[in-house]
């Protein structure tokens, strides 16, 4: 593990217990006891965290943006790629709905004619859903990541790969035409690889800001990628780079 990655899942443990033991990251990590007290004074420095006797405590930070927030960047885009993705699914299928913003414009777009099922991590994609008669919602357990409002953790990544659905509709931090699809937060990683795993399509939906970047983790390589939906802003360049990779690219 690097030691972004470390210091990263340090972060999203301290995000969901509010504080941290060096006792408590010790079995979680193939390093010294001294190396983690480093972490600890590293992140402190970097005004991520509080050092306390023994570990370390959470303070409120910029270092995620919150769901609400995340909801008004490229408010527009995200709402026509949700209303694009809607039209994608079909009567009796079981689906899957990642926790991203964009995702939840696709959740608040849900088609009502015909029934269909969704699993979901998200609290707030499931109350959408929900809202729906002709939908049957299914929500994983595991442990709530208040900044998104979804599940995470074992429980949630076991729950994916116990069932099987027709399409996944993935949210993500990246697209790289180097290091595929990535994501910025271990623990959401972990539940979308799980999610990928149980999907026979991989349906990326992504505003067109977000394609040349790269995160922390890598979720899948372009080649595992059956669709992205993205807005009228890809460049001609990237979206021939696409369709190229065998790629179906929807414009919304």
């Amino acid at each position: 593990m690097l030691v972004a990655q470390r210091h990263q899942l340090i972060l999203e443990l301290l995000e969901q217990k509010n504080a941290i033991k060096i006792e408590d990251l010790k079995p979680l990590f193939p390093v010294s006891e001294s190396t983690l007290r480093n972490d600890l004074r590293y992140l402190e420095e970097k005004k991520k965290l509080r050092r306390s006797h023994g570990g370390a405590i959470k303070i409120q930070t910029n270092q995620e943006t919150s769901f609400q927030q995340r909801t008004y960047s490229f408010k527009s885009e995200k709402e026509n790629i949700g209303k694009a993705a809607a039209g994608l699914i079909r009567p009796d299928e079981t689906i899957f709905l990642d926790a991203g913003t964009t995702v939840m414009e696709l959740a608040n777009n849900l088609p009502e004619t015909f029934e269909f099922n969704i699993v979901t991590p998200s609290l707030t994609a499931a109350m959408a859903a929900g809202n729906h008669t002709n939908i049957s919602v299914h929500l994983v357990g595991g442990v709530l990541r208040h900044s998104l409002q979804e599940l995470v953790g074992p429980k949630a990544v076991q729950g994916f790969l116990e069932v099987s659905a027709q399409k996944v509709f993935l949210g993500a931090s990246g697209l790289s035409f180097e290091r595929g699809v990535s994501e910025n937060h271990v623990f959401s990683a972990e539940v979308k690889k799980a999610m990928v795993a149980s999907a026979e399509e991989v349906i990326l939906l992504l505003d067109s800001s977000k394609i040349g970047k790269s995160y922390l983790m890598e979720l899948l390589p372009l080649t595992k990628l059956d669709r992205i939906v993205t807005d009228s802003n890809i460049s001609d360049q990237n979206y021939q780079k696409l369709v190229e990779l065998g790629i179906q690219v929807l414009i919304a």
